[in-house]
């Protein structure tokens, strides 16, 4: 056989060449077991099938432009109101941040061919930079930075386990994510030492928890962590 065919399991598509890493989603891709050779072998001599989706493309386009000119609208409204009716409160800013956490949750999901690892890892970030911005706009308690923040990287942790659990045989796919809420367990840390929460009952609990847990990955997917270190950093 002249050619190279692996698998991503994530997006369900055949990949026709030597790559080690989808197109989509930057999954890795799995080598195509003998039986499925005998199915996708034949397809390989015709190259690799792909759907035409410049009609879905300009449908959700046009949606999602509406959709960002409604807000747009919605929000200047909202400002002029809140500016004649009660300017001693900015609820209009909550309302605003809420409204972008919305617009770009929805263009990631419907634009973007990453996969879950990826759009988990954005939905995390909105959603703390909206209970950042929430608490910003009702005057800075800390309430989100010593504890809504830490219950984040907590639900984090545990949906980077049960992924890692379900999809067992590409588990060090996640690995990035759960460095990326490592650094927000450390942040959180370091803000608690700049002395601007009062409690590091929460954070510090997160960062424990989250700590160990990369620790562990580390140390027992150590050929794997390697291997996606190397691909994402080149380390």
């Amino acid at each position: 056989m002249g050619f190279t065919m692996n698998k991503c399991r994530n997006c369900n598509v055949i990949v026709y060449d030597e790559t080690e890493v989808c197109p989509f989603c930057h999954s890795v891709l799995d080598e195509l077991e003998e039986a499925e050779l005998s199915v996708y072998g034949m397809l390989g001599s015709h190259g690799a099938p792909y759907p035409d989706i410049v009609k879905r493309n300009r449908i959700l386009n046009f949606v999602t432009r509406l959709i960002l000119f409604l807000f747009i609208l919605a929000e200047l409204g909202l400002v002029i109101i809140n500016y004649y009716v009660t300017p001693e409160f900015l609820w209009s800013g909550i309302s605003g941040i809420a409204m972008v956490y919305t617009y770009l949750s929805m263009i990631y999901w419907v634009h973007h061919d990453a996969g879950y690892a990826a759009k988990i890892g954005l939905q995390i970030c909105l959603t703390i930079g909206l209970l950042v911005g929430i608490d910003y706009f009702t005057g800075m308690t800390g309430w989100s930075l010593q504890w809504a923040v830490p219950g984040v990287i907590l639900f984090g942790d545990a949906i980077i386990f049960f992924l890692m659990m379900l999809n067992r045989h590409q588990w060090y796919s996640y690995m990035l994510l759960l460095l990326m809420v490592a650094v927000f367990s450390g942040v959180i840390i370091a803000i608690y030492f700049m002395g601007r929460i009062e409690s590091i009952v929460l954070p510090g609990i997160s960062a424990a928890v989250t700590g160990f847990y990369l620790l562990g990955t580390i140390i027992f997917g150590d050929r794997e962590f390697a291997r996606e270190m190397k691909r994402r950093f080149h380390v």
